[in-house]
């Protein structure tokens, strides 16, 4: 079993509000204040997996909102199933980052695992396939 701390969208959103990114790459934002946001495979078992890269980044924009996970589709292939959710880092309703998740649920759909958005290792579930 895993050992895995979740936490809700309110508290990301407290830890995330009116702090500027400054510097990022595919898969990790850094804040103004050293925070880092990176996107990871929270649970899997056997040959499931998850993850996802962060796209649309604007640097030196102060956070205002941050979206509830919304899940923006599905691909079935061979009895397996990936599904796709997004979590969009907004400043004044203009998206500043948007992140990108994945979740599969592994060899003919027998397994499960979850992408999180991950901030000072608690984890924040945006997409899971199970």
């Amino acid at each position: 079993m895993y050992d895995v701390k979740y936490g809700t969208f309110d508290n990301l959103r407290e830890k995330l509000l009116y702090k500027r990114i400054t510097a990022w790459t595919k898969d990790k934002l850094t804040l103004e204040d050293g925070t880092e946001i990176t996107i990871e495979c929270s649970e899997q078992d056997c040959c499931a997996w998850a993850g996802g890269k962060f796209k649309g980044v604007k640097l030196d924009a102060a956070i205002t909102d941050v979206s509830e996970p919304c899940l923006t589709g599905k691909e079935e292939f061979g009895g397996e199933t990936t599904k796709f959710g997004t979590v969009t880092i907004y400043h004044n309703n203009n998206p500043i980052a948007v992140a990108e998740c994945e979740a599969n649920d592994g060899n003919g759909g027998y397994y499960y695992s979850i992408c999180s958005l991950v901030v000072n290792d608690v984890h924040y579930k945006v997409v899971e396939a199970e």
